[in-house]
């Protein structure tokens, strides 16, 4: 994994500048951003083989943006066998995205030495995740992470998720929806719909109303990014399935295919 004294400075020297520099700001303009890569500083090229917690939801993929855009050398992206039933139901759809971006990708199962083993064999030194406003997300990272020597890197932490959901549908993310807990406030009309303007102003309502976490971290709803900036194609799903178990709504997809963008 390299010296790790070397690569444990780059690190730090790295997010020290992240997070006294404006670099990462996003500028708003009438159309989607144009996504392009930026050239790897000295910094970020010593920070090499970063790996990315990977769903295929929004707020994976726009972290996985974010280390793109902030030049980091991502070699792999993970998915981790835990969380919501409809990404575990979907898991295949991996395949799909990593293709679509053009960076290989693994499924692990959920036990900590699983994950481990796997970032040993990806000789991964920084974990990137998507967590946003759950510091036990990061906790249950930082006990995976520490006993191997891999840095844990959040880029979207401690950024407000209303305008984190903003910023996704400004840059062109197409969010489907895919399981909804109408229990934790969301609307059952959600699920198979993407993630819309209206939608986004009726989150913000039940925010006010319901305290409901708008970036739903808490289980409140699950996406399925199918096109984004950094997608060389687009997802098309041509075959799906509604199911319902109490409050929870799942949206399985059973067939799907990468198309050109025009």
């Amino acid at each position: 994994m390299g010296n790790p004294d070397s690569i444990d400075s780059g690190i730090a020297e790295y997010f020290t500048i992240r997070k006294n520099s404006l670099k990462s700001a996003l500028l708003y303009s009438a159309e989607p951003i144009q996504w392009q890569p930026k050239r790897q500083s000295k910094v970020t090229q010593r920070m090499t083989n970063v790996v990315v917690s990977l769903s295929g939801g929004k707020d994976s993929v726009y972290a996985l943006y974010t280390a793109l855009k902030e030049g980091l050398n991502v070699t792999g992206l993970m998915f981790i066998t835990i969380g919501g039933k409809a990404h575990l139901e979907n898991k295949s759809m991996l395949k799909l995205v990593s293709e679509a971006i053009g960076i290989p990708s693994i499924v692990v199962g959920p036990k900590t030495e699983d994950i481990r083993k796997a970032l040993k064999k990806l000789n991964a030194n920084v974990l990137v995740s998507g967590v946003m406003t759950t510091p036990e997300h990061l906790d249950y990272y930082k006990e995976i992470l520490d006993p191997i020597n891999v840095k844990q890197y959040s880029p979207l932490f401690g950024k407000k998720p209303l305008d984190a959901l903003a910023e996704m549908q400004q840059l062109g993310f197409h969010s489907l929806i895919i399981e909804i807990d109408t229990a934790l406030g969301s609307n059952k009309n959600w699920l198979g719909q993407e993630i819309s303007q209206d939608i986004l102003n009726e989150i913000t309502r039940l925010v006010d109303e319901r305290k409901m976490n708008p970036i739903g971290e808490f289980g409140e709803y699950h996406t399925m990014v199918l096109d984004c900036p950094i997608y060389k194609k687009k997802i098309v799903i041509e075959k799906s399935k509604t199911t319902w178990k109490g409050s929870k709504g799942y949206l399985i997809i059973k067939k799907a295919h990468l198309q050109p963008k025009n």
